[in-house]
């Protein structure tokens, strides 16, 4: 269920945020403080570096430096990703907790797989019983893409329109989702927001570097 100022309750107990343009570069620790306190109090939040890959760590692990995914089993920690334009995606099970940065590079090297093998792992209940949610990101009809990205992996069909011979639109929405789907999960939700048509988002495709949201999940309560 959508609420108001991007935020949502997702399901099993599981409250998702997005942080806005006006609320600053969430890498700066302040801007970042501001926007969790109020929603985390002094609850941890756990974000990987980020470096356009496929990995999850664990969000016990000493170093995320190489990680773009964490996940946990542990109710007392909310996990975050980073984006510009790359949408998050969150898997929750009733035990156990995955947020993965899901750029092109990271969708066609296997996050969701990745994601979804971390929370098997935590978790007691199969992933029919999960639900998903894709967080805010750069729409296909905003997103064309040449040959590098249309042959880094197969692509769902109904993500990519073509335009000019070499290239298309990719939505990496669309191409989560059927993913999510491939690896039994039912239950997915779609923030279904553009970050370049947005006026609270900034795209980094769009408007050039300059700060990144933050995309925080938590257990409610």
């Amino acid at each position: 269920m959508s609420l108001p100022d991007l935020r949502w309750h997702i399901g099993h107990g599981v409250e998702v945020a997005y942080s806005t343009a006006a609320q600053g570069d969430q890498r700066d620790v302040q801007r970042r403080r501001a926007f969790l306190d109020p929603l985390l109090g002094p609850r941890p939040c756990i974000i990987p570096r980020q470096i356009h890959g496929a990995l999850v760590a664990d969000a016990g692990a000493s170093d995320l430096s190489w990680a773009d995914g964490v996940a946990t089993g542990d109710p007392s920690l909310a996990l975050g990703a980073y984006g510009a334009d790359c949408p998050g995606v969150v898997i929750a099970a009733a035990d156990a907790l995955a947020v993965g940065h899901c750029g092109w590079r990271g969708t066609a090297g296997g996050m969701v797989t990745a994601l979804t093998a971390a929370v098997a792992a935590r978790s007691a209940t199969p992933p029919g019983q999960w639900v998903a949610f894709i967080g805010p990101g750069i729409s296909g009809p905003r997103y064309e893409v040449g040959a590098p990205v249309l042959g880094s992996r197969s692509w769902p069909p109904e993500a990519v329109v073509p335009t000019v011979p070499g290239r298309a639109h990719l939505d990496l929405a669309v191409a989560l989702a059927a993913d999510l789907r491939g690896a039994g999960i039912s239950r997915i939700i779609d923030a279904g927001i553009c970050t370049a048509d947005d006026p609270r988002l900034h795209s980094y495709r769009h408007q050039g570097s300059g700060l990144v949201q933050l995309l925080v999940a938590w257990r409610g309560g």
